[in-house]
């Protein structure tokens, strides 16, 4: 009989420490490693319905200045994304504004941002190139 009330005790501490760990771990707030400001949700309404482009846009530049105001790593590929919205929307020198700052938070993206960065500013040398050749024949004429 002794024998049973021990067993019962130890199986009363081991179920009220587990119950204590349930309860700990269920309060314990899982912030994970990085901050998406509602990312995946946004990415998914554009994809979903273009015109929701401009508010994934919106949406990325105010979580990022919210991360850079409060001195926080913005996520991974964030601005390389929001450098990429600027490029459709025709905005070249921002694009590549937001490829160097991918570049640099996250040394990993170098190579492909280099590249990026590399080809839109031959287009916009390129581009400037033609304008300027257009103006000579123009001038002449």
């Amino acid at each position: 009989m002794h024998i049973k009330k021990s067993y019962t005790r130890t199986a009363v501490k081991c179920l009220a420490a587990a119950a204590v760990l349930v309860l700990m771990t269920g309060c314990a707030k899982n912030r994970g490693l990085y901050q998406w400001g509602g990312y995946d949700a946004a990415l998914y309404r554009s994809y979903k319905s273009p015109e929701a482009v401009v508010a994934l846009q919106t949406q990325l530049e105010r979580h990022i200045a919210a991360m850079n105001a409060g001195k926080r790593k913005v996520a991974p590929g964030l601005y390389a994304e929001l450098g990429s919205l600027y490029l459709q929307a025709g905005k070249p020198e921002a694009a590549v504004e937001q490829y160097r700052n991918e570049r640099e938070l996250w040394p990993e993206s170098r190579i492909l941002m280099d590249a990026l960065i590399q080809t839109l500013e031959s287009r916009a040398k390129s581009k400037d190139g033609n304008i300027n050749e257009n103006k000579e024949k123009e001038s002449a004429a």
